[in-house]
């Protein structure tokens, strides 16, 4: 991978870019299912794949810091939705127990 690869194409934008790698990743999910990859096996792959693609983006840091913000802001948005999601089911048991007689 060269440094022109590693940054996203004149004017394309986040979203024009997972659109454009869709087809992509829908592929390589096929092939887990095919292969029976189990969720832990295909964790390892996207954690190897991540630190391979880390070591390539040091050559263009600009490019590196723009992907580790897109991993953190996935990973914050999914914590945040699961404490949501806690903290709604936490919610319903109090009232559940205030209403119960």
């Amino acid at each position: 991978m060269t440094a022109v690869e590693n940054d996203l194409p004149p004017g394309e934008t986040d979203a024009e870019m997972a659109a454009h790698i869709r087809p992509l990743v829908n592929e390589i999910l096929e092939m887990f299912n095919q292969r029976q990859i189990s969720p832990s096996e295909a964790g390892m792959v996207v954690l190897s794949m991540t630190y391979r693609l880390l070591e390539v983006l040091q050559e263009t840091p600009a490019a590196r810091r723009h992907f580790i913000l897109t991993l953190i802001n996935l990973i914050n948005n999914y914590l945040a939705d699961e404490l949501q999601g806690d903290l709604a089911a936490k919610s319903e048991s109090v009232q559940e127990e205030l209403l119960t007689p």
